[in-house]
């Protein structure tokens, strides 16, 4: 089946809100490298989004299909998020 159009703009809005989060950490990044310290970063928060982004990403494995059905277009409709969430896990990582 194709998808409706309200499926369309959601997984488009989905796309975009996910570019949007894993572009967050990089003002963190620049700043901790100009003044190459973390000096005034609060790593509580960066344990709770890293915790968040986590169990996000991990949270689409159980919604995989099964090997018989059409895995490679489930894989590629979570995409985003899959990117979204262990990509802003590696950037918090990174920062900490």
């Amino acid at each position: 089946n194709s998808p409706d159009m309200i499926e369309m703009s959601g997984f488009i809005c989905g796309c975009v809100s996910r570019v949007f989060h894993l572009g967050s950490p990089f003002p963190q990044l620049h700043k901790n490298f100009q003044r190459r310290c973390t000096e005034g970063t609060f790593f509580l928060l960066f344990a709770l989004a890293m915790m968040g982004n986590c169990t996000c990403g991990l949270s689409l494995v159980p919604k995989m299909p099964k090997p018989e059905s059409s895995w490679a277009l489930c894989f590629v409709h979570h995409l985003s998020w899959l990117v979204g969430s262990f990509g802003v896990l590696f950037l918090d990582i990174f920062v900490s």
